[in-house]
């Protein structure tokens, strides 16, 4: 009688063969294959979600810079300001909201959980921020306490000290809205350590993401918040990069809030 080693088919009803169960051994080798493969697939596919997210903020925030164009040129080359320009920034938007008609969801990043504005001030500008329904205007002083009543309807950062007939060079004039739950002076939409950054726009009109980490990582060295550098109008210099005009920078802020609110809400970023 002689044995083998090899596999037979075991015959089953009507004489129509099984098929031999797989070893644990092969089962064990397909699920490594499989962990393989989404390991190797899901650092693209992630990386893939946050361009397409990047992509879509970039969309908004050129069209909202069309707006703003627009707006200045109906102005002598000055960007929307109520008021003075140490005043709340979300408030010029609320002017360019109101001048051109634009819709509520022109104001959001797509990315975020802010809703459209709901709510109108009496002269017909839209809410683009409330604490607990009740709308911020200029009159509103925010406190870091009120910051878990807020309701954002505006989902980027504006410099409205800016006037493009007084840019010698593209600076930067909107972006991602500050991490003010957080105390942070970047965008929390893009993560954190390297990858870190936010969606910008330029006086150029191009709009593109940048990190933010670093001041040498900033194409403008004072893109979100001057008390980075130590006091506004100072010899601020860090890092060897001066944010002086006479330096090839512009002293740039874009802020929410209006400067003095900023300096309580925002931390110092390492």
């Amino acid at each position: 009688m002689k044995f083998s080693l090899s596999r037979r088919a075991r015959p089953g009803r009507a004489g129509v063969p099984l098929r031999s169960a797989f070893t644990l051994i092969e089962l064990l080798v397909v699920i490594a294959i499989i962990a393989l493969l989404v390991g190797i697939l899901l650092p693209a596919l992630s990386g893939a979600r946050v361009a397409s997210r990047q992509a879509a903020t970039l969309v908004r925030l050129r069209d909202l810079g069309i707006g703003v164009f627009t707006y200045a040129e109906d102005y002598k080359g000055r960007f929307p300001t109520m008021g003075d320009n140490e005043e709340k920034a979300f408030l010029g938007l609320s002017l360019l909201a109101k001048h051109l008609e634009l819709p509520s969801a022109t104001f959001i990043n797509t990315n975020t959980t802010d809703t459209p504005a709901d709510q109108r001030f009496a002269d017909d500008r839209p809410v683009l921020v409330d604490s607990a329904g009740i709308p911020i205007d200029a009159g509103t002083t925010v406190d870091a306490g009120m910051i878990p009543t807020i309701r954002w309807h505006c989902s980027f950062s504006y410099d409205n000290d800016v006037q493009v007939r007084k840019a010698t060079m593209p600076i930067v004039f909107m972006g991602d809205r500050a991490d003010y739950a957080r105390g942070r002076t970047f965008s929390a939409n893009w993560g954190r350590g390297s990858t870190a950054g936010m969606c910008l726009l330029w006086t150029d009109g191009h709009a593109a993401w940048s990190s933010t980490r670093t001041i040498k990582a900033q194409s403008d060295p004072n893109i979100y918040h001057h008390n980075e550098f130590g006091g506004e109008g100072a010899d601020e210099v860090r890092d060897g990069v001066s944010v002086l005009s006479g330096h090839g920078t512009q002293d740039t802020h874009l802020r929410f809030f209006s400067e003095e609110e900023d300096d309580g809400l925002l931390t110092d970023e390492p």
